[in-house]
Protein backbone atom coordinates (compact mmCIF):
# COMPACT_ATOMS: atom_id res chain seq x y z
CA UNK A 1 0.00 0.00 0.00
CA UNK A 2 1.36 3.39 -1.00
CA UNK A 3 1.33 6.07 1.66
CA UNK A 4 -0.55 9.24 0.85
CA UNK A 5 1.25 12.57 0.74
CA UNK A 6 -0.53 15.61 2.11
CA UNK A 7 -0.74 19.30 1.38
CA UNK A 8 -2.84 22.07 2.92
CA UNK A 9 -5.25 23.92 0.67
CA UNK A 10 -6.81 27.20 1.75
CA UNK A 11 -10.52 27.77 1.38
CA UNK A 12 -10.09 29.99 -1.68
CA UNK A 13 -7.77 27.54 -3.45
CA UNK A 14 -9.78 24.44 -2.56
CA UNK A 15 -12.19 24.48 -5.56
CA UNK A 16 -9.32 24.67 -8.05
CA UNK A 17 -7.40 21.97 -6.19
CA UNK A 18 -10.39 19.62 -6.26
CA UNK A 19 -10.74 20.00 -10.03
CA UNK A 20 -6.97 19.71 -10.56
CA UNK A 21 -6.84 23.26 -11.89
CA UNK A 22 -4.24 24.38 -9.38
CA UNK A 23 -0.56 23.85 -10.16
CA UNK A 24 0.70 22.35 -6.93
CA UNK A 25 3.50 20.27 -8.43
CA UNK A 26 6.08 22.65 -6.92
CA UNK A 27 4.50 22.46 -3.45
CA UNK A 28 6.30 19.94 -1.21
CA UNK A 29 4.14 17.04 0.02
CA UNK A 30 4.55 15.74 3.55
CA UNK A 31 3.17 13.25 6.01
CA UNK A 32 0.00 14.29 7.77
CA UNK A 33 1.91 15.18 10.93
CA UNK A 34 4.16 17.63 9.07
CA UNK A 35 1.37 19.56 7.37
CA UNK A 36 0.48 22.83 9.05
CA UNK A 37 -3.04 24.12 8.61
CA UNK A 38 -3.18 27.91 8.47
CA UNK A 39 -6.60 29.50 8.45
CA UNK A 40 -9.76 27.93 7.06
CA UNK A 41 -9.21 25.14 4.54
CA UNK A 42 -8.63 21.41 4.25
CA UNK A 43 -5.75 18.95 4.09
CA UNK A 44 -5.68 17.01 0.82
CA UNK A 45 -4.12 13.55 0.44
CA UNK A 46 -2.62 12.36 -2.85
CA UNK A 47 -0.96 9.09 -3.89
CA UNK A 48 2.61 9.62 -5.05
CA UNK A 49 1.95 8.37 -8.56
CA UNK A 50 -0.79 10.92 -9.14
CA UNK A 51 1.83 13.68 -9.55
CA UNK A 52 3.39 11.89 -12.50
CA UNK A 53 0.50 13.08 -14.66
CA UNK A 54 -1.02 16.44 -15.43
CA UNK A 55 -4.16 15.55 -13.56
CA UNK A 56 -3.96 15.13 -9.78
CA UNK A 57 -7.25 14.93 -7.90
CA UNK A 58 -7.15 14.28 -4.13
CA UNK A 59 -8.17 10.89 -2.76
CA UNK A 60 -8.67 12.09 0.80
CA UNK A 61 -10.04 15.34 2.22
CA UNK A 62 -9.37 15.95 5.92
CA UNK A 63 -11.51 18.68 7.37
CA UNK A 64 -10.20 21.32 9.76
CA UNK A 65 -10.50 20.50 13.48
CA UNK A 66 -12.78 23.50 13.89
CA UNK A 67 -15.21 25.46 11.69
CA UNK A 68 -15.86 22.60 9.26
CA UNK A 69 -19.50 23.74 9.09
CA UNK A 70 -18.28 27.18 8.08
CA UNK A 71 -16.22 25.61 5.29
CA UNK A 72 -19.22 23.65 4.01
CA UNK A 73 -21.41 26.76 4.05
CA UNK A 74 -18.80 28.75 2.10
CA UNK A 75 -18.40 26.05 -0.55
CA UNK A 76 -22.16 25.59 -0.91
CA UNK A 77 -22.61 29.34 -1.45
CA UNK A 78 -19.59 30.41 -3.51
CA UNK A 79 -18.51 27.13 -5.14
CA UNK A 80 -21.66 24.98 -5.32
CA UNK A 81 -20.07 22.65 -7.88
CA UNK A 82 -17.74 21.41 -5.14
CA UNK A 83 -20.45 20.32 -2.69
CA UNK A 84 -20.62 17.66 -1.47
CA UNK A 85 -16.90 17.09 -1.17
CA UNK A 86 -17.53 13.33 -1.17
CA UNK A 87 -17.92 13.42 -4.94
CA UNK A 88 -14.15 13.97 -5.14
CA UNK A 89 -12.88 11.47 -2.55
CA UNK A 90 -13.21 10.27 1.02
CA UNK A 91 -14.06 13.08 3.45
CA UNK A 92 -13.25 12.70 7.15
CA UNK A 93 -12.82 14.89 10.18
CA UNK A 94 -9.38 15.12 11.74
CA UNK A 95 -10.69 13.32 14.82
CA UNK A 96 -11.96 10.37 12.75
CA UNK A 97 -8.68 10.21 10.84
CA UNK A 98 -6.65 10.02 14.03
CA UNK A 99 -9.02 7.46 15.55
CA UNK A 100 -8.82 5.14 12.54
CA UNK A 101 -5.08 5.51 12.09
CA UNK A 102 -4.43 4.37 15.67
CA UNK A 103 -7.06 1.62 15.79
CA UNK A 104 -5.32 -1.53 14.53
CA UNK A 105 -5.42 -4.71 16.61
CA UNK A 106 -7.56 -3.81 19.62
CA UNK A 107 -10.81 -5.60 18.80
CA UNK A 108 -12.20 -8.24 21.17
CA UNK A 109 -15.99 -8.12 21.16
CA UNK A 110 -16.99 -7.71 17.50
CA UNK A 111 -13.88 -8.83 15.62
CA UNK A 112 -13.35 -12.39 16.93
CA UNK A 113 -15.24 -14.20 14.12
CA UNK A 114 -15.64 -12.06 10.98
CA UNK A 115 -16.89 -15.10 9.04
CA UNK A 116 -20.14 -15.02 11.05
CA UNK A 117 -21.21 -11.54 10.00
CA UNK A 118 -22.57 -12.42 6.51
CA UNK A 119 -25.26 -14.73 7.94
CA UNK A 120 -26.35 -12.01 10.37
CA UNK A 121 -26.53 -9.52 7.50
CA UNK A 122 -28.62 -11.97 5.47
CA UNK A 123 -30.96 -12.42 8.42
CA UNK A 124 -31.52 -8.66 8.62
CA UNK A 125 -32.09 -8.47 4.86
CA UNK A 126 -34.88 -11.02 5.18
CA UNK A 127 -36.29 -9.24 8.22
CA UNK A 128 -36.39 -5.86 6.48
CA UNK A 129 -38.32 -7.40 3.57
CA UNK A 130 -41.29 -8.04 5.91
CA UNK A 131 -41.40 -11.70 4.91
CA UNK A 132 -42.01 -10.86 1.24
CA UNK A 133 -38.67 -12.26 0.02
CA UNK A 134 -37.06 -15.68 0.26
CA UNK A 135 -33.37 -16.49 0.48
CA UNK A 136 -33.29 -17.45 -3.20
CA UNK A 137 -35.01 -14.29 -4.48
CA UNK A 138 -33.69 -11.49 -2.28
CA UNK A 139 -31.26 -9.15 -4.11
CA UNK A 140 -27.82 -9.12 -2.54
CA UNK A 141 -27.59 -5.39 -3.22
CA UNK A 142 -29.86 -4.89 -0.21
CA UNK A 143 -27.00 -5.89 2.08
CA UNK A 144 -25.56 -2.36 2.13
CA UNK A 145 -28.94 -1.04 3.31
CA UNK A 146 -28.78 -3.02 6.57
CA UNK A 147 -27.40 -1.80 9.87
CA UNK A 148 -25.54 -5.08 10.34
CA UNK A 149 -23.53 -4.60 7.13
CA UNK A 150 -22.18 -1.25 8.34
CA UNK A 151 -21.32 -2.61 11.78
CA UNK A 152 -19.65 -5.64 10.19
CA UNK A 153 -17.58 -3.46 7.87
CA UNK A 154 -16.48 -1.25 10.77
CA UNK A 155 -15.50 -4.33 12.77
CA UNK A 156 -13.68 -6.17 9.98
CA UNK A 157 -11.96 -3.13 8.50
CA UNK A 158 -10.55 -1.70 11.73
CA UNK A 159 -10.59 -4.51 14.32
CA UNK A 160 -11.27 -1.95 17.04
CA UNK A 161 -14.31 -2.18 19.31
CA UNK A 162 -14.28 1.56 19.98
CA UNK A 163 -14.59 2.31 16.25
CA UNK A 164 -17.36 -0.27 15.92
CA UNK A 165 -19.22 1.20 18.89
CA UNK A 166 -18.94 4.68 17.39
CA UNK A 167 -20.47 3.28 14.18
CA UNK A 168 -23.37 1.84 16.22
CA UNK A 169 -23.89 5.16 18.02
CA UNK A 170 -24.08 7.04 14.74
CA UNK A 171 -26.49 4.52 13.21
CA UNK A 172 -28.67 4.91 16.28
CA UNK A 173 -28.70 8.68 15.73
CA UNK A 174 -29.60 8.23 12.04
CA UNK A 175 -32.46 5.85 12.86
CA UNK A 176 -34.41 8.76 14.34
CA UNK A 177 -34.00 11.07 11.34
CA UNK A 178 -37.52 11.82 10.10
CA UNK A 179 -36.31 12.30 6.50
CA UNK A 180 -35.54 8.59 6.15
CA UNK A 181 -38.10 5.83 5.79
CA UNK A 182 -38.65 4.01 9.09
CA UNK A 183 -37.26 0.48 9.21
CA UNK A 184 -39.04 -2.59 10.47
CA UNK A 185 -36.23 -3.37 12.92
CA UNK A 186 -34.95 -0.84 15.42
CA UNK A 187 -31.24 -0.77 16.04
CA UNK A 188 -31.78 -1.40 19.76
CA UNK A 189 -33.10 -4.89 19.02
CA UNK A 190 -30.01 -5.69 16.94
CA UNK A 191 -27.34 -4.82 19.47
CA UNK A 192 -27.82 -8.00 21.58
CA UNK A 193 -27.16 -10.04 18.43
CA UNK A 194 -24.07 -8.11 17.41
CA UNK A 195 -22.55 -8.62 20.84
CA UNK A 196 -22.88 -12.40 20.40
CA UNK A 197 -21.26 -12.70 16.97
CA UNK A 198 -17.92 -13.47 18.62
CA UNK A 199 -19.25 -15.74 21.38
CA UNK A 200 -17.53 -19.03 22.25
CA UNK A 201 -18.98 -21.98 20.39
CA UNK A 202 -18.39 -25.74 20.22
CA UNK A 203 -18.33 -26.62 16.53
CA UNK A 204 -19.01 -30.29 17.29
CA UNK A 205 -22.11 -29.80 19.48
CA UNK A 206 -24.34 -28.19 16.84
CA UNK A 207 -27.35 -25.95 17.46
CA UNK A 208 -28.57 -28.22 20.28
CA UNK A 209 -26.07 -26.60 22.63
CA UNK A 210 -28.26 -23.49 22.60
CA UNK A 211 -30.86 -25.50 24.50
CA UNK A 212 -28.47 -25.68 27.42
CA UNK A 213 -27.58 -22.00 27.13
CA UNK A 214 -31.27 -21.06 27.31
CA UNK A 215 -31.74 -23.11 30.49
CA UNK A 216 -32.08 -21.15 33.77
CA UNK A 217 -28.67 -22.38 34.92
CA UNK A 218 -27.12 -20.24 32.19
CA UNK A 219 -28.40 -16.80 33.11
CA UNK A 220 -25.20 -15.18 31.88
CA UNK A 221 -26.23 -15.46 28.20
CA UNK A 222 -30.00 -15.30 28.03
CA UNK A 223 -32.83 -14.69 30.44
CA UNK A 224 -34.20 -17.51 32.61
CA UNK A 225 -37.57 -18.16 30.95
CA UNK A 226 -37.89 -21.77 29.78
CA UNK A 227 -40.19 -22.96 27.01
CA UNK A 228 -38.46 -24.56 24.03
CA UNK A 229 -36.83 -27.20 26.22
CA UNK A 230 -40.32 -28.66 26.74
CA UNK A 231 -40.52 -29.56 23.04
CA UNK A 232 -37.78 -32.12 22.69
CA UNK A 233 -39.54 -33.51 19.62
CA UNK A 234 -37.53 -30.90 17.77
CA UNK A 235 -34.51 -33.18 18.27
CA UNK A 236 -36.27 -36.26 16.89
CA UNK A 237 -34.72 -38.23 14.05
CA UNK A 238 -38.11 -38.15 12.34
CA UNK A 239 -38.67 -35.09 10.15
CA UNK A 240 -42.43 -35.46 10.64
CA UNK A 241 -42.07 -35.40 14.42
CA UNK A 242 -39.87 -32.31 14.23
CA UNK A 243 -42.43 -30.48 12.10
CA UNK A 244 -45.27 -31.42 14.48
CA UNK A 245 -43.22 -30.26 17.46
CA UNK A 246 -42.52 -26.94 15.75
CA UNK A 247 -46.22 -26.39 14.99
CA UNK A 248 -47.16 -27.03 18.61
CA UNK A 249 -44.39 -24.82 19.89
CA UNK A 250 -45.23 -22.01 17.44
CA UNK A 251 -48.89 -22.13 18.49
CA UNK A 252 -48.05 -21.87 22.19
CA UNK A 253 -45.32 -19.35 21.44
CA UNK A 254 -47.89 -17.03 19.82
CA UNK A 255 -50.14 -17.34 22.87
CA UNK A 256 -47.19 -16.60 25.13
CA UNK A 257 -46.46 -13.33 23.32
CA UNK A 258 -50.11 -12.44 22.77
CA UNK A 259 -50.36 -10.19 25.79
CA UNK A 260 -46.73 -9.15 26.03
CA UNK A 261 -45.43 -5.71 25.20
CA UNK A 262 -42.08 -4.61 24.00
CA UNK A 263 -39.20 -6.64 22.69
CA UNK A 264 -38.49 -10.19 23.94
CA UNK A 265 -35.05 -11.31 22.73
CA UNK A 266 -35.24 -14.76 24.29
CA UNK A 267 -38.64 -15.55 22.79
CA UNK A 268 -37.40 -14.54 19.33
CA UNK A 269 -34.27 -16.64 19.77
CA UNK A 270 -36.34 -19.67 20.76
CA UNK A 271 -38.68 -19.62 17.75
CA UNK A 272 -35.70 -19.07 15.42
CA UNK A 273 -33.91 -22.01 17.03
CA UNK A 274 -37.02 -24.18 16.70
CA UNK A 275 -37.20 -23.53 12.94
CA UNK A 276 -33.48 -24.20 12.64
CA UNK A 277 -33.80 -27.54 14.47
CA UNK A 278 -36.68 -28.67 12.23
CA UNK A 279 -34.45 -28.61 9.16
CA UNK A 280 -31.25 -29.27 11.12
CA UNK A 281 -29.98 -26.24 9.27
CA UNK A 282 -31.20 -23.30 7.24
CA UNK A 283 -33.45 -25.22 4.82
CA UNK A 284 -36.66 -24.52 6.80
CA UNK A 285 -36.34 -20.76 7.20
CA UNK A 286 -39.66 -20.46 5.34
CA UNK A 287 -41.45 -21.73 8.47
CA UNK A 288 -40.88 -18.28 9.98
CA UNK A 289 -42.39 -16.32 7.07
CA UNK A 290 -45.74 -15.57 8.69
CA UNK A 291 -44.37 -15.14 12.20
CA UNK A 292 -41.77 -12.51 11.29
CA UNK A 293 -44.39 -10.05 10.09
CA UNK A 294 -45.01 -9.12 13.72
CA UNK A 295 -41.55 -10.00 15.03
CA UNK A 296 -39.04 -9.29 12.22
CA UNK A 297 -35.98 -9.64 14.47
CA UNK A 298 -36.55 -13.42 14.48
CA UNK A 299 -34.90 -13.66 11.07
CA UNK A 300 -31.76 -11.99 12.43
CA UNK A 301 -31.62 -14.49 15.32
CA UNK A 302 -31.99 -17.25 12.74
CA UNK A 303 -29.04 -15.75 10.85
CA UNK A 304 -26.97 -15.68 14.06
CA UNK A 305 -27.70 -19.36 14.73
CA UNK A 306 -26.70 -20.19 11.14
CA UNK A 307 -23.52 -18.19 11.62
CA UNK A 308 -22.62 -20.06 14.82
CA UNK A 309 -23.27 -23.50 13.33
CA UNK A 310 -21.26 -22.74 10.20
CA UNK A 311 -21.36 -23.89 6.55
CA UNK A 312 -22.18 -27.52 7.42
CA UNK A 313 -25.70 -26.39 8.37
CA UNK A 314 -26.36 -24.22 5.32
CA UNK A 315 -28.52 -25.28 2.40
CA UNK A 316 -27.39 -24.28 -1.09
CA UNK A 317 -29.47 -21.07 -1.24
CA UNK A 318 -28.20 -19.81 2.11
CA UNK A 319 -24.60 -20.70 1.24
CA UNK A 320 -24.69 -18.81 -2.07
CA UNK A 321 -26.22 -15.71 -0.50
CA UNK A 322 -23.76 -15.70 2.40
CA UNK A 323 -20.74 -15.97 0.13
CA UNK A 324 -22.04 -13.16 -2.05
CA UNK A 325 -22.34 -10.91 1.00
CA UNK A 326 -18.99 -12.00 2.42
CA UNK A 327 -17.23 -10.89 -0.75
CA UNK A 328 -18.27 -7.30 -0.05
CA UNK A 329 -17.39 -7.47 3.64
CA UNK A 330 -13.88 -8.84 3.67
CA UNK A 331 -12.13 -6.23 1.56
CA UNK A 332 -9.36 -4.49 3.47
CA UNK A 333 -9.49 -0.79 4.31
CA UNK A 334 -7.16 1.72 2.68
CA UNK A 335 -7.08 5.50 2.74
CA UNK A 336 -6.46 5.36 -1.00
CA UNK A 337 -9.77 3.56 -1.50
CA UNK A 338 -12.49 5.75 -3.01
CA UNK A 339 -15.57 5.45 -0.84
CA UNK A 340 -18.78 4.57 -2.78
CA UNK A 341 -20.97 7.02 -0.89
CA UNK A 342 -22.96 10.15 -1.59
CA UNK A 343 -21.96 12.05 1.54
CA UNK A 344 -19.73 11.62 4.57
CA UNK A 345 -20.78 11.68 8.20
CA UNK A 346 -19.39 15.20 8.61
CA UNK A 347 -21.40 16.46 5.65
CA UNK A 348 -24.53 14.82 6.97
CA UNK A 349 -24.09 16.52 10.34
CA UNK A 350 -23.90 19.91 8.65
CA UNK A 351 -26.95 19.25 6.46
CA UNK A 352 -28.82 18.00 9.51
CA UNK A 353 -28.06 21.25 11.33
CA UNK A 354 -29.80 23.21 8.56
CA UNK A 355 -33.15 21.56 9.32
CA UNK A 356 -34.02 21.64 5.62
CA UNK A 357 -36.47 18.97 4.47
CA UNK A 358 -35.13 19.16 0.90
CA UNK A 359 -31.44 19.16 1.82
CA UNK A 360 -30.89 15.57 0.69
CA UNK A 361 -33.07 15.86 -2.42
CA UNK A 362 -30.74 18.39 -4.01
CA UNK A 363 -27.63 16.24 -3.62
CA UNK A 364 -26.19 14.19 -6.51
CA UNK A 365 -26.82 10.55 -5.56
CA UNK A 366 -25.90 7.14 -6.90
CA UNK A 367 -29.57 6.16 -6.67
CA UNK A 368 -32.40 8.70 -7.00
CA UNK A 369 -34.39 7.48 -4.00
CA UNK A 370 -31.56 6.41 -1.71
CA UNK A 371 -28.91 8.32 0.20
CA UNK A 372 -25.63 6.45 0.69
CA UNK A 373 -23.58 7.63 3.67
CA UNK A 374 -20.17 6.68 5.06
CA UNK A 375 -20.85 6.26 8.78
CA UNK A 376 -17.21 5.75 9.75
CA UNK A 377 -14.36 5.42 7.24
CA UNK A 378 -14.87 2.16 5.38
CA UNK A 379 -18.47 1.54 6.55
CA UNK A 380 -21.27 2.72 4.24
CA UNK A 381 -25.01 2.45 4.84
CA UNK A 382 -27.94 3.27 2.56
CA UNK A 383 -31.07 5.12 3.68
CA UNK A 384 -34.27 5.40 1.67
CA UNK A 385 -35.66 8.91 1.56
CA UNK A 386 -39.29 9.43 2.49
CA UNK A 387 -39.87 11.64 -0.50
CA UNK A 388 -39.11 8.66 -2.73
CA UNK A 389 -42.88 8.09 -2.95
CA UNK A 390 -43.47 5.08 -0.74
CA UNK A 391 -43.62 5.11 3.05
CA UNK A 392 -43.94 1.89 5.01
CA UNK A 393 -45.70 2.13 8.33
CA UNK A 394 -44.24 -0.66 10.47
CA UNK A 395 -47.21 -0.55 12.83
CA UNK A 396 -49.77 -1.47 10.17
CA UNK A 397 -48.71 -4.85 8.81
CA UNK A 398 -46.97 -3.64 5.71
CA UNK A 399 -49.42 -0.91 4.71
CA UNK A 400 -48.04 1.07 1.79
CA UNK A 401 -48.97 4.73 1.44
CA UNK A 402 -48.21 6.71 -1.68
CA UNK A 403 -47.33 10.33 -1.24
CA UNK A 404 -49.23 12.85 -3.36
CA UNK A 405 -47.63 14.20 -6.51
CA UNK A 406 -45.50 17.26 -5.85
CA UNK A 407 -46.97 20.73 -6.28
CA UNK A 408 -44.69 21.47 -9.23
CA UNK A 409 -45.81 18.37 -11.11
CA UNK A 410 -49.47 19.12 -10.37
CA UNK A 411 -49.15 22.69 -11.70
CA UNK A 412 -47.43 21.50 -14.87
CA UNK A 413 -50.13 18.91 -15.50
CA UNK A 414 -52.90 21.45 -14.89
CA UNK A 415 -51.34 23.96 -17.31
CA UNK A 416 -50.93 21.30 -19.99
CA UNK A 417 -54.56 20.15 -19.75
CA UNK A 418 -55.84 23.75 -19.69
CA UNK A 419 -53.83 24.65 -22.79
CA UNK A 420 -55.01 21.51 -24.55
CA UNK A 421 -58.67 22.32 -23.81
CA UNK A 422 -58.20 25.92 -24.98
CA UNK A 423 -56.75 24.85 -28.32
CA UNK A 424 -59.45 22.20 -28.76
CA UNK A 425 -62.23 24.72 -28.13
CA UNK A 426 -60.63 27.20 -30.52
CA UNK A 427 -60.37 24.62 -33.31
CA UNK A 428 -63.98 23.54 -32.77
CA UNK A 429 -65.12 27.17 -32.97
CA UNK A 430 -63.26 27.74 -36.25
CA UNK A 431 -64.72 24.56 -37.72
CA UNK A 432 -68.31 25.59 -36.92
CA UNK A 433 -67.86 29.08 -38.36
CA UNK A 434 -66.65 27.67 -41.70
CA UNK A 435 -69.65 25.29 -42.15
CA UNK A 436 -72.52 27.01 -44.07
CA UNK A 437 -75.86 26.97 -42.27
CA UNK A 438 -78.53 24.58 -43.53
CA UNK A 439 -81.81 25.81 -45.02
CA UNK A 440 -83.77 25.21 -41.85
CA UNK A 441 -81.27 27.07 -39.64
CA UNK A 442 -81.90 30.72 -38.84
CA UNK A 443 -79.14 33.30 -38.54
CA UNK A 444 -79.77 34.12 -34.92
CA UNK A 445 -79.43 30.42 -34.01
CA UNK A 446 -76.08 30.11 -35.80
CA UNK A 447 -74.79 33.22 -34.09
CA UNK A 448 -75.85 31.94 -30.70
CA UNK A 449 -74.09 28.63 -31.34
CA UNK A 450 -70.80 30.24 -32.34
CA UNK A 451 -70.89 32.62 -29.42
CA UNK A 452 -70.76 29.64 -27.07
CA UNK A 453 -67.77 28.08 -28.71
CA UNK A 454 -69.76 25.46 -30.61
CA UNK A 455 -71.16 23.82 -27.50
CA UNK A 456 -74.83 22.81 -27.37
Amino acid sequence: MTELKFVFSSRDDLPDALFSMLDNSHIPKHSIEAVKAIGLGAILGYPNQSFEHDYSSPYLVILPPEKSFELFAWLKTYAPETFPLSQFGRVVSRADYNSIKNSVGRGKLYWQRPDRWPSVVLGEMLAQSDGDSSVTSIPLSRATATYSFSVARASIAHKDDSVTQECINRLDFLSSDRRFVDRLIHIKSLQPLWERVGMAWDDHAGAEQLLQKIHPENKDLFSNRVSITDYMGLLSDSAENRVMAFRNFAKNWSVRLGGSRGHDSQAELEIALAAFLVGRGTSHAFLLKDIVRKHPSIYVWFGLIAALCGPASWDHAWARAVKGIEKSLKSSFSWEEISPCDISWAEYRWLDSLDNEKAFQELPKLLPKVLSMEIVPGAVCQFRLKSAGIIRDAEHSGTIVEEPVSTVETDMLYKFVSEFMRIADKNKLNLIETIPPSSDDTAPKARRTSSRGGRK
